[in-house]
């Protein structure tokens, strides 16, 4: 058997997504820190300041953010274990296609080239199309889930563009007089 016909390391993505989910239990914390802070500021100081209203949207912004890292954390999670069922599929196809006597070329089924009897030529050009459809499936699966990530992938790299600039916008605000 040569390489694996799938490729990715399910392990090390399972582990980058559990430690993003932990990042993000450490900043809720924080963020409840933080909005218990503003809350005994607001009570001693009386109206809220522009600083105060700047630190109430960055409490709002870090605990979405918390989120959006958890949904993330879950996404790569769930990619990592549809990618160890790809990993075992594409080894299971890998065998059909060793046991039938047959070759793979990238993910095509192929015959060998050499000499062979008619019996076994017509043979190994009977289980072409089973075996092939196996390394489809397998392939498949893994592309499917790969487009699945992308797109999550995709949306909430916009969601934390988006924080970002709710955050440096929140910073840039003009302050009251008070808050001097």
């Amino acid at each position: 058997m040569t390489g694996s016909l799938i490729r990715g390391d399910q392990v090390s993505c399972s582990r980058v997504g559990g430690a993003m989910r932990r990042e993000s239990s450490r900043l809720r914390q924080r963020a409840q820190y933080l909005a218990d802070a503003l809350s005994d500021l607001a009570a001693q100081e009386g109206p809220v300041t522009g600083a105060a209203r700047a630190a109430g949207v960055a409490v709002q912004t870090l605990r979405a953010t918390a989120d959006d890292l958890d949904e993330a954390g879950t996404a790569l999670q769930r990619y990592a274990t549809e990618l160890a069922e790809g990993h075992e599929l594409g080894r299971r196809a890998q065998q059909r296609v060793e046991a039938a006597g047959l070759l793979l070329e990238g993910t095509r089924v192929v015959e060998p080239w050499g000499p062979a009897s008619a019996e076994q030529a017509q043979r190994r050009r009977a289980e072409v199309p089973g075996v092939q459809s196996r390394v489809d499936l397998a392939t498949a699966q893994v592309g499917r889930a790969r487009g699945r990530l992308e797109r999550e992938m995709r949306r909430l790299t916009d969601r934390f563009t988006s924080h970002s600039r709710e955050t440096q916008a929140a910073r840039q605000a003009p302050c009251s007089p008070r808050d001097g």
